[in-house]
């Protein structure tokens, strides 16, 4: 492929990205608050109350997102993560379960939860801006939220490039109705790791991608980063 037709199809991904992100956002709201997203308290409530399940259970995790310092095969690196962690601890329910999650933000920044993967309730999303504000450096916040969907997902947050450091954990959602008959799960999770090695920095590479013309800059964005998988 040519230089010239290179760029163009670049272009074109650029292009359509951008523009499927600004059908998303439109779609979720034209203003900068929880409360102007369209959907009423009262809804969300009514909805939520229609979730849950007949004995389900409930499951409180405190989590704090801060500063850590890690070993990595013997080199130290510092970046941010849940609780001291990378990966972050993973957090297991049960479908129908009521998960609360007291975030602790000891970050300089501000920092949301986004429930990768789950549809929740939309005020508990995690969105900064659109369906919440982000929890200030040294706040509080309280997720609590009824979990719907079985299977392998994550949470990570929505602010800056703090994704691309250490700030991510599994949340493992078990079937009720699934007798999980197996000897051994385990839980991987996987990332390219750049923060604080030879020099190098999610900032550097951000930036560096924005130079070679700007498709890496929206991984970030749209939540790239870390895959995990579950096997049995």
């Amino acid at each position: 492929m040519s230089s010239t037709s290179g760029w163009s199809r670049r272009r074109f991904l650029i292009s359509t990205s951008a523009g499927a992100a600004g059908l998303w956002l439109g779609g979720c709201s034209s203003g900068s608050t929880a409360g102007t997203v369209g959907v009423s308290a009262s809804d969300i409530a009514i909805r939520e109350a229609q979730r849950v399940v007949s004995g389900a259970g409930s499951k409180v995790v405190d989590l704090t997102a801060g500063p850590v310092e890690l070993d990595l095969a013997g080199r130290r690196v510092r970046t941010v993560a849940y609780n001291g962690l990378v990966p972050g601890p993973e957090i297991r329910v049960r479908a129908g379960d009521e998960l609360t999650v007291n975030l602790k933000n000891e970050l300089t920044t501000p920092t949301t939860i986004h429930w990768h993967g789950l549809a929740i309730r939309n005020d508990m999303d995690g969105v900064p801006n659109v369906t919440q504000d982000p929890t200030a450096a040294g706040g509080l916040f309280t997720y609590r939220f009824v979990v719907p969907d079985p299977g392998t997902h994550w949470f990570h947050p929505h602010m800056g490039l703090d994704l691309d450091r250490g700030m991510y954990a599994p949340i493992i959602v078990e079937d009720p109705s699934e007798p999980g008959e197996y000897d051994v799960e385990s839980v991987i999770v996987l990332d390219d790791w750049l923060d604080d090695i030879d020099g190098n920095s999610p900032e550097m590479t951000f930036a560096a991608l924005l130079e070679d013309g700007g498709m890496g800059g929206m991984s970030g964005m749209m939540g790239g980063g870390s895959d995990m998988g579950a096997m049995e």
